[in-house]
């Protein structure tokens, strides 16, 4: 399962992953810029307790992660603190193949700090920051301090870090945003995902040499993606979708049978049974799938209340007043309306 965004008035939606996403802005730009400290914070784990200790709103803290490309450049990401870096937006940015967070040997090398303390301030020249758009207009804010167990408060823009030249939305949604095109905050609900698509790039194809020649002779590697549909789990979001108090409403396309046949009798050599019987077997030269209830022992009331749960989109029963009608009692699955029918107009139903 997951959140499901999508736009007002519009039949554009996005799962978290890729949705993109403008912040609810939170600005501060009339504050006064306060000296910028460095602040002992050792052992806070996550950002609501860093701001309860550090007595701030979470919105004025800062995330900075260290991730490694394919060739092992170093960037930095920075979030507003009640965010996540969505690597898929982080890497479309950077215009790189594969993205992983940096190893904690890597940071220390890099920001002098332990993992959790790394922040803007001070990087090597080489480690581009990567600013997203929702820590845009804010004044007196934190960020890790690149010292084991410190923070820094009161960091502004043109003073302590230079001004950001471009903003991103590299940031997980989350429900509040906006689409940034439009500016309507997003219908956020939960959905299930049956079909997705990866783009590869030529992370495999260079590994193997898969290549192909284009139009001028020239070796090049193939452009590769990934397309599933989750079988199993089509049929899960059909259930929950296809149904009422009573059971499953299998669309006919889908459904584990067309027909599910349930003879009123007590025993096999009853008339209803056998008539019943001869049905499927008429059914099924027909090419037509079938449920047959051959559970005599049961009870009338249990059978049915079965048909209904499994949910086969006609149902079918034949008792002797059925039998004494010259005809067979249909139900349909999704209406609840009955009919009585002939034999031979039943089955051409399905002719």
């Amino acid at each position: 399962e997951d959140h499901i965004f999508q736009i007002p008035g519009t039949d554009t939606r996005y799962n978290r992953e890729v949705a993109p996403s403008k912040a609810k802005r939170w600005e501060n730009a009339s504050e006064k810029e306060l000296p910028r400290q460095d602040v002992s914070g050792k052992g806070i784990i996550g950002v609501d307790e860093l701001a309860k200790y550090l007595k701030i709103e979470v919105e004025r803290t800062t995330k900075t992660l260290l991730f490694e490309t394919e060739n092992g450049k170093v960037v930095a990401a920075a979030v507003r603190g009640d965010y996540d870096v969505n690597e898929a937006k982080l890497r479309a940015v950077l215009g790189c193949k594969a993205l992983a967070l940096a190893p904690a040997a890597v940071v220390k090398e890099v920001t002098g700090a332990e993992v959790g303390y790394a922040g803007p301030i001070g990087l090597p020249e080489n480690v581009r920051v990567v600013w997203d758009e929702s820590t845009a207009g804010r004044r007196n804010f934190e960020c890790g301090a690149n010292k084991t167990g410190e923070h820094s408060v009161n960091v502004n823009f043109g003073r302590d870090i230079p001004e950001p030249k471009e903003f991103f939305d590299i940031k997980v949604a989350r429900e509040g945003d906006a689409d940034p095109k439009t500016e309507k905050e997003y219908t956020v609900y939960r959905g299930s995902e049956v079909g997705n698509v990866f783009t590869l790039y030529t992370k495999f194809s260079d590994s193997f040499g898969f290549k192909f020649m284009d139009k001028d002779g020239k070796e090049k590697p193939v452009y590769m993606g990934c397309y599933g549909i989750g079988t199993t789990r089509v049929l899960g979001v059909l259930a929950e979708v296809f149904h009422d108090e009573h059971g499953v409403l299998w669309p006919e396309n889908v459904a584990p049978a067309r027909v599910h046949i349930i003879p009123l009798a007590k025993k096999e050599s009853d008339a209803p049974y056998k008539e019943a019987l001869s049905l499927y077997k008429k059914l099924q030269k027909q090419g037509v799938d079938c449920l047959f209830e051959d559970r005599i022992n049961r009870s009338v009331g249990s059978r049915m209340a079965d048909a209904d749960l499994i949910g086969v989109p006609t149902r079918v029963v034949v008792s002797e007043k059925t039998l004494a009608d010259k005809g067979l009692e249909v139900k349909d699955r999704r209406t609840g309306e009955i009919q009585m029918l002939s034999v031979a107009a039943f089955l051409k139903r399905f002719a």
